[in-house]
């Protein structure tokens, strides 16, 4: 459903709706990355930097299985600070 979505959205709007999805999955890696202990980031960053996509989908899932919930508190908050702005 959120591909057809994405495919019926005008071509600048999807531009603009994948930079958002970027700027929250940056910000909440981030987080998440930041309550990792030493051994965790450092295998994070391996990983990472490498093009192993099922090795990435693995330490997401193992080590950082919050993000889905991160990501949501992200994203509320560049709402808030969108709303912010326009006032």
């Amino acid at each position: 459903m959120q591909q057809n979505f994405l495919k019926n959205l005008p071509s600048e709007m999807k531009e603009t709706v994948s930079q958002l999805y970027d700027t929250i999955l940056e910000r909440s890696l981030m987080r998440a990355y930041k309550n990792l202990d030493d051994e965790k980031k450092t295998m994070m960053a391996k990983i990472f930097n490498s093009d192993d996509n099922e090795e990435k989908d693995n330490f997401l899932h193992d080590y950082l299985g919050e993000l889905e919930s991160i990501m949501m508190e992200e994203a509320k908050k560049i709402t808030e600070e969108i709303k912010q702005r326009t006032r």
